[in-house]
C-alpha cells in the first residue's frame, strides 16, 4: 500500500503570496523605479536638510557617486575583496567631494548614513506589506 500526504505551503513565484513588486529575477517596472527614486530624493534631501543651493552641489556629486558603485558591483563581483576595497574607495571619495558642498565633518557623515537608513526603511517597509514584519 502506497502513502502520500501532501502539505500545502505558499508559492513563492505566485504574486498573491509574495505582495506587490517583482517576483525574484524579474526587474523592477521603471515607473516603481522612479517612484522609490522620487521618494529617496525626498527623504535624503528632508534628512539633510539642504538649501537650494547645498541641492545643486550635492545631487551631481551623489549621481557620480552612484554611477562609480554600480560600475565597481559590474567590474569587481567577481572578487569580494577587490570589491569591497573599491568601494571603500569610493566612499571615501564620495566623503571627500561632499565636504565643500555640505560644509562640516557631521553633516557628511549625515550623508553617508541617509541612504543605508533609506534602504533600511524601504526593507522595513516592503516586510511590513507582504505580512513579513516581526512583531
Amino acid at each position: 500500500m502506497i502513502h502520500s500526504s501532501v502539505i500545502a505551503q505558499p508559492n513563492p513565484d505566485r504574486r498573491e503570496d509574495r505582495g506587490p513588486g517583482p517576483r525574484r529575477g524579474e526587474r523592477m517596472r521603471p515607473e516603481q523605479r522612479e517612484k522609490i527614486e522620487m521618494f529617496k530624493i525626498q527623504f535624503i534631501t528632508k534628512n539633510l536638510e539642504l538649501s537650494s543651493n547645498e541641492a545643486e552641489g550635492f545631487w551631481p556629486v551623489y549621481e557620480a557617486h552612484k554611477k562609480a558603485i554600480q560600475e565597481i558591483i559590474k567590474t569587481k563581483m567577481n572578487d569580494e575583496i577587490l570589491m569591497q576595497e573599491a568601494m571603500l574607495n569610493a566612499r571615501k571619495k564620495y566623503k571627500a567631494d561632499l565636504l565643500p558642498v555640505l560644509k562640516t565633518e557631521e553633516r557628511v557623515n549625515n550623508a553617508l548614513r541617509i541612504e543605508r537608513d533609506f534602504l533600511y526603511k524601504m526593507r522595513h517597509e516592503v516586510s511590513r506589506r507582504r505580512g513579513w514584519e516581526q512583531e
